[in-house]
């Protein structure tokens, strides 16, 4: 059985670019999804962007831009129209360490941004 890692460097050599926080089983699940696709004559990870639209297209799948952001997600939905099949697979388990995570408390004198940056308001 491969590790997490080791289906991550499978996916990106066979040309799919995947979020780093994909599940395990979601990876296994495409990666299945792939070697179907691949016997029946199709190879999504080797589509452009072009092909890979009018593939979701020609399945009734309404698709947007394919830019780096949404490339992942269109291969995705494409292999499971393909296939028919889900590739979401159950989330990885994860040590809870809540209790160690906190949200700083905002300063008196300064407003905290989305960055984490603190701006201070002068006044005279």
């Amino acid at each position: 059985m491969s590790t997490k890692h080791e289906l991550q460097l499978i996916m990106k050599t066979y040309g799919y670019d995947l979020n780093p926080f994909t599940s395990k089983e979601t990876l296994m699940n495409l990666l299945h999804l792939h070697s179907k696709a691949l016997e029946k004559g199709i190879d999504v990870s080797k589509m452009n962007d072009h092909e890979l639209r009018c593939g979701l297209n020609e399945r009734n799948i309404t698709a947007g831009p394919v830019i780096g952001h949404t490339r992942a997600i269109y291969q995705r939905k494409l292999l499971e129209a393909i296939t028919n099949e889900s590739s979401e697979g159950a989330d990885d388990e994860v040590e809870d360490a809540d209790d160690d995570f906190h949200t700083p408390p905002i300063p008196d004198d300064g407003i905290v941004t989305r960055s984490g940056k603190t701006l201070f308001q002068y006044t005279q």
